[in-house]
């Protein structure tokens, strides 16, 4: 399976802006499903570093850029089971960026039985529609991420 980690993805200060942006939109937020989805706009020069980010990352792995991307709450007890990232038929890579580690489960895991540890500010990337993976229930208090998928231009 080939993915990439990167470490410190995002300061201690992006993370706590970017909390602090959701939950000041999360009156807009609905259910999906088990989680709590805010859709993030490209052009939002507010979330500018972020994008930066994301995309250079992308470009070098895949020579991608965002497609969409959202700011995710997991409250406690839900998860998802193992699926493919079928966003759209577009999709050539996908990446969770995670923004806080002060909850139990929701780890992240794939089929072959890999497991990815939330660590604030660590960015996982991989093909979400070639690995099937999914999100461990939340035993207690709840997870947020950064949920992005690409394209090719």
């Amino acid at each position: 399976m080939i993915t990439e980690i990167v470490d410190n993805f995002l300061s201690k200060e992006e993370i706590k802006f970017l909390l602090e942006y959701y939950k000041e939109r999360q009156l807009t937020v609905f259910r999906y499903i088990n989680s709590y989805p805010l859709e993030l706009n490209k052009k939002d020069e507010k979330l500018l570093f972020l994008i930066n980010k994301l995309n250079n990352k992308s470009k070098q792995m895949k020579e991608s850029q965002i497609d969409w991307f959202q700011i995710v709450k997991w409250p406690p007890s839900n998860g998802q089971e193992l699926h493919f990232d079928l966003a759209s038929s577009r999709t050539t890579l996908s990446s969770i960026v995670y923004l806080n580690n002060d909850f139990e489960g929701g780890e992240t895991y794939f089929e072959d039985g890999t497991i990815f540890k939330p660590k604030p500010g660590r960015a996982l990337y991989f093909d979400g529609n070639y690995h099937k993976h999914g999100v461990k229930a939340i035993n207690k208090g709840t997870r947020y991420t950064v949920a992005t998928w690409y394209y090719k231009k």
